[in-house]
């Protein structure tokens, strides 16, 4: 067998396979979220995961169908054949990406049960039918560092990226033998564990945010309706390749439609934009996603941008913690998800005096950096598990 440079040493144990010789891939159904419901799949429903949850609705790379709400297909005369229903340590792989930190982003299932679900819209299933590598192992194969490296160089697409299913079937992987593998997943468990704990504090945080939202934002006194084109400079950002962050590297960052970090695409030389902004994800799986942005910095061609117009005295981050809860519900799920200036500028949003802002703002501000510390101590846990993959 031919040596492959992604490991320089690999003891005997293991095996370097092209992903073709491990897995089948199964049959999906493209089916767009306007003919798709949410749910916990029960006997008479049909699941379908669709690579828009992948990328940003689960938070573990394993997945309890049993308890996990998932798309559910309205369609109650949806035809779909035995062999392509997802079974216990099924792979998911999300074949199209905004931004190349989700390329090929993958999950695992478990907890099917006699429930049936189908992979969906931009998906790749992958099942192992050979029995070469363990159930719980195959969750971590493509979240090995090396591999996510190796998928983001041979991916390709403009604005949208991914790797062909033919390109995928070729991609070596370093693969221990079954008692290995064992080893593997219980030293990783135990990350996991502690993963998994950081998840639940986050989201009660969230919660907790989410009822102080209800308390004093939607249910704020004396509030007037205003129209957003009517208190903002709707605009976009511009195609920002990566082969220019590479070339301009440098301390202005650029913004894309990743909700990871930030946002954070990359950080060059120059900048586009400076002062007080919200900005928006316009196109894919994040479309709605709302972020307030300060100082100098970057956007690309998937963001839109919102300047708020002279002389308005608006707190701003009032308004970006406020949109954040409603702008999932302008999006068009036809096709690719979108959110463009057009329909961004007809939100309607109701605004209390300006120093009730001001202190309703406070207190948010107060709890996102409650949530954005757990988030931080869960970004290093994630990364100390890369050394272990």
């Amino acid at each position: 067998m031919k040596t492959n440079q992604l490991q320089k040493n690999i003891s005997k144990e293991w095996r370097e396979i092209p992903v073709g010789d491990i897995f089948s891939f199964i049959k999906t159904y493209a089916i767009s979220r306007e003919n798709l419901s949410t749910g916990i799949v029960s006997t008479n429903d049909i699941g379908n995961i669709h690579y828009g949850d992948i990328h940003s609705t689960y938070t573990s790379t394993n997945i309890d169908l049993s308890k996990t709400e998932i798309p559910l297909i309205k369609d109650k005369n949806f035809k779909f054949k035995k062999e392509e229903l997802l079974k216990d340590g099924d792979i998911i792989m999300a074949d199209a990406s905004e931004d190349y930190s989700g390329v090929s982003v993958t999950i695992s299932v478990y907890g099917i049960g006699n429930k049936k679900v189908v992979g969906g819209l931009h998906t790749y299933v992958l099942r192992d039918e050979k029995g070469i590598t363990d159930e719980y192992y195959r969750q971590y194969i493509f979240r090995n560092p090396k591999i996510r490296n190796k998928l983001q160089k041979i991916a390709n697409g403009v604005s949208v990226y991914g790797v062909s299913k033919t390109t995928l079937a070729k991609v070596f992987l370093p693969i221990p033998s079954l008692l290995e593998q064992n080893r593997i997943v219980s030293v990783l468990e135990t990350w996991d564990k502690t993963i998994e704990n950081l998840n639940k504090k986050i989201e009660i945080k969230k919660q907790i945010k989410k009822g102080l939202m209800n308390t004093y934002i939607f249910k704020s006194k004396n509030a007037k309706d205003f129209f957003i084109e009517d208190l903002f400079d709707l605009g976009r950002g511009r195609v920002i390749a990566r082969g220019e962050i590479e070339k301009n590297a440098g301390e202005y960052p650029v913004y894309s439609s990743q909700t990871s970090d930030n946002g954070i695409f990359g950080k060059i030389n120059t900048y586009d934009f400076e002062g007080e902004y919200l900005t928006w994800t316009t196109d894919g799986a994040n479309a709605g996603r709302v972020f307030y942005r300060t100082g100098k910095f970057n956007c690309t061609n998937v963001c839109g941008t919102a300047k708020l117009k002279q002389n308005l005295k608006v707190n701003l981050y009032f308004v970006y913690s406020y949109l954040n809860y409603i702008t999932k519900n302008y999006v068009s799920y036809v096709g690719n998800p979108k959110l463009m200036n057009g329909i961004f500028g007809k939100i309607q949003i109701k605004l209390p005096d300006v120093k009730e802002q001001e202190k309703i703002a406070k207190i948010l501000i107060i709890s996102d950096k409650e949530i954005n510390e757990l988030e931080r101590k869960l970004k290093i846990i994630k990364e100390q598990k890369k050394y272990l993959l």
